[in-house]
């Protein structure tokens, strides 16, 4: 198991909903699946160790049924060549996939799965240019496409979000929206993300 100074890589988001491809991916390089426990939080994953210090792990989003894989260790410089392998070898979303989608969709529950698939495959630390898309979502007309792009500010967890989502849980029309900004903020709050 990594080490507690650990770090995660960005994650990739299969464009296969399922565990067949990115097994095979770990399987083919000889790497031991792990026995995983449900974590309560319906989110199931499976993991196999690279080596004594790297994991790498797939992992099934409950909400938006995607499924995405990365690593963590604390060997910054092999976490960046396994991901760079990952990337060529599976069949993922691309980072100007995961940009420009949200942009092309117009249907709202398809432009919802667009946001989550964004919001899933940023980088673990704030990037300018996933605020775009993601700022579109979060002022759309539509309450559940906001509600939602709400909730996808937790898969990113990045600190800069956090006056966004105060002003959204102060200030949006819908009720909904502001009580999933309220709930993403004790997230952050509980993560030292926000304001204590």
């Amino acid at each position: 198991m990594p080490a507690n100074d650990s770090t995660r890589t960005r994650r990739l988001v299969l464009k296969e909903r399922d565990w067949a491809e990115a097994s095979g991916f770990a399987e083919k390089r000889g790497w031991p699946e792990e026995p995983t426990e449900d974590s309560g939080t319906g989110r199931k994953s499976r993991v196999w160790s690279v080596d004594e210090d790297t994991v790498f792990q797939v992992t099934r989003d409950r909400t938006s049924g995607e499924f995405c894989c990365f690593f963590y260790g604390s060997d910054r410089a092999e976490l960046v060549r396994l991901l760079a392998e990952a990337e060529r070898e599976l069949d993922v979303w691309r980072i100007p996939e995961l940009l420009a989608e949200p942009y092309e969709e117009t249907e709202p529950r398809r432009l919802l799965q667009c946001v989550f698939r964004l919001g899933l495959g940023a980088p673990p630390v704030h990037s300018p240019e996933f605020m775009p898309p993601l700022a579109s979502a979060l002022a759309h007309e539509n309450p559940m496409v906001r509600a939602g792009a709400t909730r996808t500010t937790a898969y990113m967890e990045w600190p800069e979000l956090f006056p966004v989502l105060q002003t959204m849980a102060e200030n949006d029309t819908d009720q909904r929206v502001r009580a999933e900004a309220e709930k993403i903020m004790t997230v952050y709050r509980r993560a030292g993300l926000g304001d204590a």
